[in-house]
């Protein structure tokens, strides 16, 4: 369960990558500093929890198997 829900954290990192570059593209009245930080942090901390997520799904399952 915490892999499938590491997987889907990190889809949503790409999401909200793609969503960032298409916001700077359309080149709204949006600050691009203040777009790039937050959605810089907002898909690395969802990288980063979905990274130890699937890690610690992993360790688990080979406790189960020892």
């Amino acid at each position: 369960m915490k892999e499938e829900l590491g997987k889907v954290l990190i889809d949503i990192a790409k999401l909200v990558i793609g969503g960032v570059i298409l916001a700077g593209l359309m080149r709204q009245d949006i600050q691009p500093v203040l777009l790039f930080s937050i959605g810089g942090f907002i898909a690395l901390l969802m990288i980063v929890l979905g990274l130890n997520l699937i890690s610690s799904g992993k360790k688990k399952q080979n406790r189960k198997k020892k």
